[in-house]
């Protein structure tokens, strides 16, 4: 057997099984028709109350949660598909490694689609990886094909090692000089080594260079500059939670040119929109939730942040962080405690955290960073 793949998105299901069903040609546009084909059968069930109890919400509810293509489909539509498609579907499962058969006895044959967990593919009778569309099998016979099921198995276990070879890969950011293809760790690095009349470079080299990620294996050595950020010696890490001190988002109002702010979150966030709308920065300083008030940043304030955001906004962070520790002693305190500990913001935002997974820092820690800075100074 083969494995196609179709968009990994939230209408995967639909997609392989229009692929299966309709052919290879099937356009993207076949989700909504399918999901337009799965609000009108629960609408028109004769005995909503018990529909409802295998779909786990009213059938009202259902029909209008399964038009959002945010959402997707699992074996509530696997068995409507198969009635209205008259096909069995027999999906593998690459957790169970095992196959489960919906519409047994359907007249109109039987198709296979992969699960990983998390999306669905197609899977199509064929010789060779690489074969046309036109060369492969969709619809297989009704009925257990032993030979068909083993091949289908196959492919679930390759795809389990596959992701279980990806999961141990550790990956990092290297900055690519274009004309040796050197790959170096930071902009410093990249000056030195652009700088160094002993490394071979032609007449033409511009100082070109270029980010490049390196996956590194399972089992390969990781660079001298890795962090173990469980390392309590070391490092210390926070996370945007209000149960962490050290992040905006804790529960410590502050005060910043006679106007308080219930977080330092509220405070950054505001600072965005000050001098550009005042009017969106009083809302979001008066917002009863964090989240509230990055929903307003987001939205209303989304084309409205001052110009200079970019420039000033490390400058911005570090008033911020100065009036939080300077107006609370406890957690002046506490900053002072960690010693020469790093502060790990651990986050995916590249520019105010930083992740480690294996040891590689991915992230620029902008808010660690600052804190730090903040450290320092207090101690002086």
């Amino acid at each position: 057997m083969i494995r196609r793949i179709v968009p990994n998105d939230n209408s995967c299901l639909f997609y392989a099984i229009a692929y299966c069903c309709e052919g290879a040609e099937a356009s993207k546009s076949v989700e909504q028709r399918l999901r337009g084909l799965m609000r009108d059968n629960v609408l028109a069930d004769p005995d909503p109350e018990t529909r409802a109890l295998f779909l786990g919400r009213p059938v009202g509810e259902y029909a209008e949660w399964i038009m959002n293509p945010h959402h997707w489909g699992g074996e509530s539509e696997i068995v409507v598909l198969s009635e209205h498609y008259k096909v069995e579907i027999a999906v593998v499962s690459c957790e169970m490694m095992s196959s489960i058969v919906y519409g047994e006895g359907a007249p109109g044959g039987r198709i296979y689609i992969l699960y990983t967990g998390s999306h669905y593919d197609p899977l199509v009778a064929g010789s060779a990886a690489d074969a046309l569309p036109s060369d492969e099998k969709k619809i297989q016979p009704s009925g257990h094909n032993a030979a068909l099921e083993a091949s289908a198995i196959d492919i679930a276990r390759k795809h389990m090692v596959d992701a279980a070879r990806k999961a141990a890969q550790r990956t990092v950011k290297k900055i690519k000089c274009l004309g040796c293809n050197a790959l170096l760790d930071s902009p410093e690095a990249v000056e030195a080594h652009c700088m160094d009349d002993s490394v071979a470079h032609d007449d033409d080299f511009a100082y070109e260079c270029a980010e490049e990620t390196v996956v590194y294996e399972e089992g390969d050595a990781l660079p001298d500059t890795t962090i173990d950020l469980t390392d309590e010696a070391k490092v210390c890490t926070f996370y945007n939670s209000t149960d962490y001190p050290f992040s905006n988002f804790f529960p410590a109002p502050v005060e910043i040119d006679g106007v308080t702010y219930p977080t330092n979150e509220h405070a950054w966030e505001c600072s965005k929109f000050s001098m550009t709308a005042p009017e969106i920065a009083k809302r979001i300083q008066v917002a009863e939730t964090i989240e509230a008030a990055k929903t307003i940043a987001w939205t209303d304030g989304m084309d409205k942040k001052r110009e200079d955001w970019d420039v000033v906004k490390v400058d911005m962070l570090l008033g911020i962080l100065r009036a939080k520790f300077k107006q609370h002693a406890t957690l002046r305190s506490k900053l002072l405690e960690t010693g020469d500990r790093l502060l790990v913001n651990v986050d995916t935002d590249k520019w105010a955290g930083m992740s480690a997974a294996g040891g590689i820092a991915t992230g620029d820690n902008n808010v660690g960073k600052a804190l730090m800075q903040v450290r320092n100074e207090l101690r002086s």
